[in-house]
């Protein structure tokens, strides 16, 4: 796979610099229109190439690291009948957090981001609590600490959520971030692992 990817990625990138060779020398020929089209779509094609082989390496560097590794242990979790007005005003604005687990007696109940504070108006701030703006826990998109980095991103790059709860026997850890994971690679990059 890895192997196969590269040699398509490396002939993708050779057609692109065809493709922006050729549009140059169309424009040079007299020919601004067309040839600048033909180098834009070389430059796109060179760009796409080399986004596979970054993703290639994200994946490799990924690989046998599991979300325990890159996961963030801190997390904020608030009471159901907290109201979203003082959520807002005691949580948000005061720390810059962006989500929040729910809890009734030391249970998770449910998960609160920004992104469902978004769909409901301001007016129904004061009067509506968090356990009735949540997602509930049965319906919670979760992830386990021993997931794969790579599956965890992808499972978030699929489901379009930036965050996802990572949880054992329904009692949260943490949560996995695609920054966090990122973090990660940057780093073992660094230590040439």
């Amino acid at each position: 796979m890895r192997r196969a990817t590269l040699i398509a990625a490396n002939v993708g990138r050779f057609i692109a610099y065809l493709f922006i060779f050729f549009g140059v020398w169309q424009m040079f020929g007299g020919n601004f229109i067309n040839g600048m089209w033909i180098a834009f779509i070389g430059w796109f094609l060179e760009s796409a190439a080399r986004g596979q082989v970054q993703q290639l390496a994200l994946h490799n560097i990924l690989a046998d690291h599991k979300v325990a590794q890159a996961m963030n242990r801190q997390y904020v979790a608030i009471p159901a009948d907290t109201t979203l007005q003082h959520l807002v005003d005691d949580h948000i604005l005061a720390s810059g957090r962006r989500s929040f687990v729910v809890k009734r007696s030391d249970v998770v109940i449910g998960l609160l981001t920004i992104h469902h504070l978004k769909g409901i108006p301001r007016t129904d701030w004061p009067t509506m609590t968090a356990a009735q703006a949540m997602i509930p826990a049965e319906q919670m998109k979760r992830l386990r600490p021993d997931t794969e980095l790579w599956a965890a991103l992808e499972e978030m790059d699929r489901d379009g959520v930036n965050q996802l709860p990572v949880m054992v026997d329904g009692q949260i850890q943490g949560h996995a971030q695609p920054r966090g994971c990122r973090r990660l690679s940057a780093h073992l990059t660094e230590l040439g692992v």
